[in-house]
């Protein structure tokens, strides 16, 4: 495959995770119903990879009925620290944080505390200066 070939699928990917984005924000909920059942066990995945871990920040913001979905995908990874250390993921985990209440952000703020020995990793500093972990 040539370098412009690539480029060129590389900006294509970038412009439709740029429209996926729109489509969520606009809140279409048969847009939202298509899309969703395709995210459905690789929140994860998504949330480790530059441009999708924006899409998955986006449906804990405007998908409200999928939010408890997305945060037990995330805890549910066997290493959860690694989602924390990760250029992409630790800011799905920190609007996590910011959109869930209740029983969902006590058991979220309980599993990044489980990882309090990260607090000076490079990409954990943001999470851990969030008021209810500075106790």
């Amino acid at each position: 495959m040539s370098y412009n070939v690539a480029c060129h699928l590389g900006v294509f990917k970038i412009m439709r995770n740029y429209v996926v984005q729109y489509i969520i924000q606009m809140q279409i909920p048969s847009a939202i119903a298509k899309l969703t059942p395709q995210f459905k066990g690789n929140y994860v995945l998504l949330s480790t990879q530059k441009f999708s871990s924006h899409v998955v920040e986006k449906c804990l913001e405007f998908i409200v009925e999928a939010r408890a979905r997305i945060v037990q995908e995330l805890l549910s990874v066997p290493q959860f620290e690694r989602l924390l250390q990760d250029p992409y993921g630790n800011y799905v985990v920190q609007r996590a944080l910011e959109f869930t209440k209740g029983s969902l952000h006590a058991s979220l703020v309980e599993a990044v505390r489980a990882h309090k020995m990260l607090r000076t990793s490079p990409y954990c500093k943001r999470i851990f200066s969030k008021t209810q972990f500075k106790k």
